[in-house]
């Protein structure tokens, strides 16, 4: 599974949720990321949107919500 098809998984189980939040994305993932969204990331730390949805590399293992940081 690629690091893009677990993102899909993460904006799905939002559901109807507000999608005013940001997903970290762990650093080591971050260049495939962005290679297969076809994105720039912006910022320090970089961000990038996919699906209306925020992602910010960070030192993390899996994708997780930014929420409680």
């Amino acid at each position: 599974m690629s690091i893009r098809d677990q993102a899909d998984q993460e904006i799905e189980a939002l559901g109807d949720r507000d999608r005013d939040i940001a997903f970290l994305l762990p650093e080591d993932q971050w260049d495939a990321f962005l290679s297969l969204i076809g994105a720039t990331a912006e910022g320090d730390p970089p961000e990038a949107t996919y699906r209306g949805v925020r992602f910010k590399r960070a030192p993390v293992t899996a994708i997780i919500h930014e929420e409680g940081f």
